[in-house]
């Protein structure tokens, strides 16, 4: 933090009350081992705010394995996390959920997927107006509606906190409860401070329930962070399968934002774009690879589907460009003074030079390297790594992405061209999990979920600005 904000901050805590809620909570924080920073930021109406119209805030930092989820309190609500047990907190992996040892307990916000089945419809869900579990602490946080007994079948509403608890399948299962998220989970959750900032969502729901939906396991008796995430993996991989065998629901666990970020990298590449004013088009582009180049551009949210999408607008001109290189080569056989029209073996080598030419020359890889080779130049590729230091830091520096080729545009004596198209292949045999030209040997799959795949943003701009190179490389004049 600069110094002058720094001594505006302690400018504005000598300000506050010997009793104010944040330095209360301060103390706690210090007394539970939770690290505790303040900071400031613009208010827009508030009790507790400078003359410079800023408001405190208190920053926290909870473990989640081998880094920390900070999670902000400010004078409005941290007599909620006062009422929180600081110390058992741990949040999972880059999920927003928290296990809270203390109760064995594991709570994950979940966000709907593209199912036939609200998750409020399922056989067995009830509305509640009281917490899930007895919370005298929250009493005076949150105005209860009176208690009433409300059976399964019924409509929930917006303003309806509701739960449904699974059957166990045998004595001893964990309890799996799906539904409004639990008071002490819409003080801690990313999803809780989303919903928060939205007017219409800024009340809870009765009990202090949060306006989101969420996964609680309880009975959890993990004692490692890396223990109570492969649970929450586990349970909710086979819950969320089975919900969409038998009711059409699709569920998924909700990432945290500042996990992704920080963990990942994953943020906007600092792209320079034009800032002239926009002309009319002047070129015709080929209707299937641009449907697919869209395709690509509209699965932000999905890494792995973006990127095969890119790639299969390379694929669609691997005939062109490959056969390009065959027909380079057949001539220069021709050309060849040695060259002899009754000779078996020069027959031989142009009937092996022009194997393949009804879809493409050479395998896949060979195809991809002459697509590449015919849409950019060297100077196309270092140019468009070098003015990104994103970009040159993730290609050349230690890489997050296991099995596939490095890239140094430093490196002069480095085959530029074949080392992109081989970073590239690679990259898409692990997606799909190919042999690579029918060889015994197999990549390593990629999974969606993964570290691995929420590196792939750089890769991702990579091999879509080659399919852009393509597109204009393959474009007529309008």
């Amino acid at each position: 933090m600069p110094e002058e904000a720094s001594k505006y901050i302690e400018i504005l805590k000598s300000r506050l009350d010997p009793g104010h809620v944040l330095l209360e909570l301060e103390k706690r924080c210090e007394q539970a081992g939770v690290p505790a920073e303040w900071a400031s930021v613009p208010a827009f109406s508030s009790t507790y705010t400078s003359s410079r119209g800023e408001e405190l805030l208190l920053r926290m930092g909870f473990p989640c394995g081998r880094h920390r989820r900070w999670r902000r309190a400010f004078a409005a609500n941290a007599r909620r996390y006062l009422s929180l047990n600081l110390e058992s907190l741990t949040f999972l992996g880059d999920y927003d959920a928290v296990h809270f040892r203390d109760l064995n307990l594991i709570e994950a916000s979940l966000i709907g997927g593209y199912g036939d089945t609200r998750l409020p419809d399922l056989p067995g869900a009830r509305r509640v107006d009281t917490p899930q579990m007895e919370l005298p602490e929250f009493d005076e946080l949150f105005a209860e509606s009176d208690p009433e007994a409300l059976g399964s079948g019924q409509q929930i509403g917006f303003d309806d906190a509701w739960i449904l608890q699974l059957q166990p399948a045998r004595e001893g299962d964990l309890v799996i409860e799906l539904g409004s998220a639990s008071p002490l989970f819409n003080v801690v959750a990313e999803q809780g401070s989303r919903m928060a900032s939205t007017p219409r969502n800024r009340r809870p729901l009765p009990g202090g329930h949060g306006r989101f939906i969420s996964l609680r396991i309880e009975g959890v008796d993990a004692k490692r962070h890396d223990d109570a995430l492969r649970i929450l993996r586990e349970v909710s991989d086979a819950l969320f399968f089975e919900l969409d065998l038998e009711y059409g629901a699709v569920p998924r666990l909700a990432h945290s934002r500042d996990a992704e970020r920080i963990r990942h990298g994953n943020v906007p590449l600092r792209m320079a774009f034009t800032k002239d004013v926009p002309k009319n088009p002047r070129n015709k582009y080929a209707e299937k690879p641009l449907s697919l180049y869209w395709y690509g551009r509209s699965a932000r949210q999905i890494p792995l589907l973006q990127y095969l999408a890119y790639y299969q607008v390379l694929e669609f001109y691997f005939p062109t460009y490959s056969q390009r290189d065959a027909l380079t080569r057949i001539r220069n056989e021709l050309l060849d003074p040695r060259f002899r029209a009754g000779d078996d073996m020069s027959l031989m080598r142009i009937m092996h030079l022009s194997a393949g030419f009804g879809k493409g020359f050479g395998s896949e890889r060979e195809q991809l390297r002459s697509t590449v080779a015919g849409c950019v130049t060297e100077a196309h590729l270092r140019d468009f790594i070098d003015a990104n230091d994103d970009l040159s830091q993730h290609f050349s520096g230690v890489q997050k992405i296991k099995g596939v080729a490095h890239i140094d545009v430093a490196d002069k004596r480095n085959d530029l061209m074949t080392s992109v198209a081989n970073r590239i292949y690679d990259i898409r045999c692990r997606i799909v999990h190919a042999k690579e030209d029918g060889g015994g040997g197999s990549a390593d799959l990629l999974l969606p979920f993964s570290e691995e795949a929420y590196s792939l943003h750089p890769d991702i701009e990579l091999v879509r600005f080659i399919a852009q190179k393509a597109l204009i490389a393959g474009a007529v004049q309008l």
